[in-house]
């Protein structure tokens, strides 16, 4: 019964790449969990949505758990979120995919540094939202309300971009560098002049310490791949994303070290927790990342190189804001 449920389920879905194909794709998680929450109300959105998902960015916001229907929300990341939001990310892959390839823009290291600022700016913004800045706009701008934000400037930053490449007026990775650039460098100035005008001690260290580390260790993962048959180790998109890496775990070692910090991000302090070794994010994030790297290196002349984009821009992607953010609320004392 599930078998032939299952085949003419597919029989009835549209020609795989077609419009119809893609309004199924984009439409079908909506839909559906709109049927669901209608369906189990109290299942799906009370324990589910609200609890693990939204309760706590509206928990966030407030500053303290919070209460609907009975159902209590903390702030923070769960294992449920946090699976969640990979769940999510790897299902808009093959959207994001088809959207660039739309745009007719060249994957290469060019792209991946002009994204790099805006990846920043999403940082520096959480840190806004972090010290109380954002106002009724701080909803926006925690998780997961960010990373939509984020990717919408993104998304129009591309189209921008191919219009200005299409009229000769400049690349794709160059507006989108300057799209970025002017919202991080908007969004950091902000949290420096904040720091200049307040009574608490501006920690002008953390940064500097932070970023020492992160570009120290990537000096010597540079250094270290010389010595190496694998030339591609040292590809640019796997320097960004092992600086962006290290950035994250500079920031975790420098505040559970030296100012009381914990890290996080739920993983990396349930390790923290069970080991009680300050260090144990940053071995963490070396092995993982050198791991990773050398894995991506070695596949890619294998892999589909629209994939092996895709994989290595979001692995440096999810290092960088932590940084930032960790290293500027770590600067301002929040």
């Amino acid at each position: 019964m599930s078998s032939h449920l299952s085949k003419q389920t597919v029989e009835a879905l549209p020609e795989a790449g077609s419009r119809e194909w893609w309004l199924v794709y984009l439409l079908a998680p909506i839909v559906l969990g709109g049927f669901a929450i209608v369906l189990f109300p109290s299942l799906v959105y009370d324990r589910f949505v609200w609890q693990y998902l939204w309760g706590p960015v509206v928990a966030d916001a407030a500053g303290r758990p919070v209460v609907h229907d009975g159902v209590r929300a903390v702030t923070g990341y769960n294992i449920v979120n946090t699976v969640t939001y990979l769940v999510a990310v790897g299902y808009s892959l093959p959207g994001l995919r088809t959207y660039l390839r739309h745009l007719n823009v060249t994957f290469d290291a060019r792209l991946a540094y002009g994204f790099a600022p805006i990846i920043i700016a999403g940082g520096a913004m959480r840190a806004l939202e972090d010290i109380g800045l954002l106002g009724d706009f701080s909803v926006l701008f925690i998780t997961p309300t960010i990373y939509l934000v984020v990717t919408a400037v993104a998304v129009l930053a591309l189209g921008i971009g191919a219009v200005a490449r299409n009229r000769g007026l400049l690349s794709i990775p160059g507006t989108v560098g300057v799209v970025g650039a002017i919202w991080a460098v908007g969004a950091v100035g902000w949290a420096f002049l904040y720091g200049a005008t307040t009574t608490a001690p501006l920690r002008l260290w953390v940064p500097v310490a932070t970023t020492g580390i992160a570009f120290g260790v990537t000096a010597t993962y540079y250094w270290g791949t010389g010595f190496s048959d694998v030339a591609t180790l040292r590809h640019p998109m796997l320097v960004l994303a092992v600086f962006g890496q290290m950035w994250d775990a500079a920031q975790n070692i420098i505040g559970v070290t030296f100012l009381g910090y914990s890290p996080k991000m739920f993983l990396t302090n349930l390790i923290y927790q069970a080991t009680g070794f300050v260090g144990s994010t940053f071995v963490l994030k070396l092995l993982v990342t050198g791991a990773i790297v050398w894995y991506l290196a070695d596949a890619k002349d294998e892999m589909n190189q629209t994939w092996w984009w895709l994989m290595t821009f979001f692995i440096g992607a999810i290092g960088l804001p932590m940084g930032v953010r960790g290293s500027l609320r770590m600067m301002l004392g929040v």
